[in-house]
């Protein structure tokens, strides 16, 4: 399993459409680089899944830490973002 570590964290509002945003950074902790990591995120409100998504950070060396930003369509921040109490973040798999 690829040693990785997910920091800086945010759940915030899209300006351009007001979908939620997931952003933050991954950090690659092993001496091998991976062209492709595939990203889970969960979101929840209280104990009941709002948002389960599957996204890919593309080109993440070895050693290097890559920002990353994704949008969750379809969930509304202003219905749902500003409920949401906490997230799991994890790698699915990296090639």
């Amino acid at each position: 399993m690829p040693n990785l570590n997910y920091y800086h964290i945010e759940i915030e509002e899209s300006s351009e459409t007001k979908e939620v945003v997931v952003k933050g950074e991954v950090t690659n902790n092993s001496d091998k680089s991976y062209s492709s990591v595939a990203v889970r995120v969960v979101l929840f409100k209280k104990s009941v899944t709002v948002a389960n998504v599957v996204f890919t950070i593309n080109g993440l060396n070895a050693g290097a830490t890559k920002a990353f930003r994704r949008t969750i369509e379809d969930l509304d921040y202003r219905q749902v973002g500003r409920e949401i109490t906490r997230y799991d973040i994890y790698t699915e798999t990296a090639f």
